[in-house]
Formats: structure tokens, C-alpha cells, sequence
């Protein structure tokens, strides 16, 4: 039997409790990391604002991404859920993200990466230039990556089955 698809939708504000649940469970973000996420929560206002995609399957969400495009665009936040990591849901919610950038006529996509996930980043095609320094909670340098966005449509959005955007035919 063929597991469900995984979706690719808009969150919503009904989404935002389980879309935060998800974002203080992860586990990268333990030990020294973990002051960056005390405290936060994702808010009406971001979810009304930014293009945030999240990614579903069996209405279970499994990771999502939020885009800002004022002042410039950048990668606010990408989440995948612990037990799917390794599947290919983060490359298909960068896949997305680049898709929804291009149809937007932006070029290119600022990251201020989690350390740990740099390498991700520079495997999606991003790459470093600059360094955000400490501040506030975060008491580490943090890796500036950009990532280049070029009109390419063909980009595989596969994981462990299939994926789609909701709407899509």
C-alpha cells in the first residue's frame, strides 16, 4: 500500500499551534541551541505576512518554511520534523521555495543559517557570504548564505513518494 501523498500547502492561522509544536520539538535545536527557541512562537501576524508553506501528510504536518520579502527576501524559518529528516522533504520544500521566489521575480533568497544546518544549505546551491555575529539570546556567529534563484520549474519535489502542492493538478 502506498503511503498518502505529502502536500504542500499555505499554513493557516488554524495551523499555527501544531506549526510551533513542531518548531520547539526539534531536536537541532538541543543543548547550547536551545536559547534561540525559548520564548518563540510563530505569530498571526507572520503567517498572515509571509509566504508560509507547509508541508502535510495524513493532516499530520511534517515541516514548513517561511519566506519574508520585506525588506528583502530572506529564509525566516525551515523546519522538517525529526522523523522526517533524511526523506527529501527539505529539498522539496526548497524546490517550493525557489518555485514560489521565481514566480515572484526574486533573484535571490538571504539565509542567516542554524550552524548545524549550513551544510544542508550549501547542498540546496546556497552559498556563504558573511557572518552574522552573536546577539541577544543566540551567543554564536551564525553562517549569511544566499541562495541564487533561477525560473526552473523542473525541480524534483519527490519524497519517499509523492508530493504536491495543493491545487496542482
Amino acid at each position: 500500500m502506498r503511503p498518502d501523498p505529502i502536500i504542500l500547502r499555505r499554513a493557516e492561522e488554524h495551523d499555527r499551534a501544531a506549526l510551533n509544536a513542531l518548531t520547539q520539538a526539534s531536536t537541532a535545536y538541543r543543548g547550547r541551541y536551545r536559547a534561540m527557541l525559548d520564548g518563540y512562537a510563530i505569530s498571526e501576524a507572520q503567517i498572515a505576512e509571509d509566504i508560509f508553506v507547509l508541508a502535510e501528510q495524513a493532516g499530520k504536518i511534517l515541516g514548513y518554511y517561511s519566506l519574508t520579502t520585506t525588506p528583502a527576501p530572506e529564509l525566516d524559518l525551515l523546519f522538517v520534523a525529526d522523523e522526517a529528516q533524511g526523506t527529501g522533504l527539505g529539498a522539496a520544500l526548497i524546490a517550493d521555495l525557489k518555485r514560489e521566489a521565481a514566480a515572484r521575480g526574486i533573484r535571490a533568497i538571504k539565509i542567516i543559517s542554524h550552524p548545524p544546518a549550513q551544510a544542508f544549505y550549501e547542498k540546496m546551491g546556497a552559498r556563504v557570504v558573511g557572518r552574522e555575529p552573536a546577539s541577544g539570546p543566540v551567543s554564536w556567529t551564525r553562517p549569511i548564505l544566499e541562495l541564487a534563484i533561477c525560473d526552473d520549474s523542473s525541480s524534483d519535489r519527490r519524497v519517499r513518494g509523492d508530493i504536491a502542492r495543493q491545487g496542482d493538478a
